[in-house]
């Protein structure tokens, strides 16, 4: 009888464009998992009004737009590779800035030092994402998109689920500045990741018309909708645990369970959405992931959060696996302007929900301000599944 015996080899899956894309998204996604939720609760901590942070919020999502556009027409002539790598290091002057924040603020003001943590914010946040986008679809074929994004997207986030709760214990015990430190080490880690593959230099030309794609308005929809949701859960949902007393070491056990759920359901996701699969896959976690807002919303013990914040784990894993999938299978004839595109109508949703926000803090308290803005993402991601279901342009 014949033995067949297959070698790893080390040397091989390390020269990878996919691989290392996968070690490096690993390491970036616990550093910034172990903080990126807790940066608006420690702005508040630090003395900014929530209208302050709104404010911050909607000057980055405005400057994104611009710098994602500058940012991919240069994209070639400095490399993609080099662009990710660079983000990372400007990434880690990110959390240089929040560890220095006392003695900035002392010299340049609250406005000034809310100005620097911006730039870089938004600058690295945009190089990353447009690079990272490029890359991912450059190193695959369109035929098993969802499946490789489900495993980028997923085994960074496996790896990572305890991060905002061991996130939590190390603000707890040592502060904030511990686990800036952390974050900053795993950043460099990243970028050495991808020192192995070779750089890519891909044709870039940039068209306004195919960005504001006039012709396909329901999938701008479904970014611009998408978009609301992320600025939901990614900073009005972290304000309304601080705000609602939620303990630091509470709101790390919140997404540890949430994280679970959302690495599960992103590998399975994009595994069927390879197989046709996307639309009733996106259009169940637009239904489960719009009613988690509105229950969050309207929850007020750490056990009903949990529950809720998981259920928008579950459903938001399923939501953003069938959309994104679906985006990079497409992207392929014309990668710049499909990104260009994406990012557009998402920051225009992102955009939109923190101009409501600073309108409603006009009329109501803060707690029932945010209150209605999550309730109001909930509504806007559950009409999701209408859109997904009359488009045809992207969701197959």
């Amino acid at each position: 009888m014949h033995k067949y015996h297959q070698e790893f080899h080390l040397n091989k899956f390390i020269h990878n464009e996919y691989n290392d894309l996968v070690i490096a998204d690993t390491f970036r996604n616990v550093a910034l998992s172990l903080a990126a939720i807790f940066i608006p609760i420690f702005l508040l901590e630090i003395g900014f009004s929530v209208l302050q942070l709104c404010y911050y919020e909607l000057g980055l999502f405005i400057s994104s737009v611009v710098f994602h556009y500058y940012i991919l027409a240069h994209l070639p002539h400095w490399g993609v590779k080099k662009s990710l790598i660079i983000s990372y290091l400007l990434t880690i002057v990110f959390y240089f800035i929040l560890y220095f924040s006392e003695s900035l603020i002392s010299d340049f003001g609250a406005a000034g030092f809310l100005f620097f943590l911006g730039i870089f914010n938004a600058f690295p946040t945009a190089l990353y994402w447009s690079a990272h986008h490029v890359y991912f679809i450059k190193s695959t074929d369109g035929k098993n998109d969802g499946k490789k994004l489900g495993i980028l997207l997923s085994v960074p986030s496996i790896l990572c689920i305890a991060s905002p709760f061991i996130g939590s214990i190390l603000i707890t015990k040592f502060d904030f500045y511990g686990v800036f430190v952390v974050s900053i080490v795993l950043m460099f880690l990243a970028a050495w990741a991808l020192n192995f593959s070779k750089d890519m230099e891909p044709k870039i030309k940039l068209n306004l018309t195919k960005i504001i794609n006039k012709k396909n308005k329901r999938k701008n929809l479904i970014f611009f909708l998408q978009g609301i949701g992320y600025a939901a859960t990614s900073f009005i949902w972290p304000v309304f645990l601080f705000l609602m007393s939620i303990k630091i070491i509470s709101v790390g056990f919140l997404f540890l369970f949430s994280k679970i759920f959302a690495a599960a359901t992103t590998y399975l996701g994009g595994k069927n959405s390879d197989l046709g699969k996307s639309r009733n896959i996106g259009r169940i976690g637009a239904i489960g992931h719009g009613l988690s807002l509105i229950f969050r919303a309207l929850s007020t013990t750490v056990l009903t959060m949990t529950a809720f914040q998981s259920m928008g784990g579950f459903f938001g894993g399923l939501l953003g696996i069938a959309i994104d999938s679906s985006f990079f299978k497409k992207s392929h004839l014309d990668i710049a302007n499909s990104i260009m595109s994406r990012e557009l109508y998402m920051h225009l949703g992102r955009i939109f929900l923190i101009v409501v926000l600073i309108i409603l803090l006009s009329f109501f308290s803060i707690i029932n301000t945010l209150i209605i803005s999550l309730i109001i993402a909930g509504i806007t991601t559950f009409a999701l599944n209408l859109v997904i279901k009359s488009d045809y342009s992207m969701i197959s």
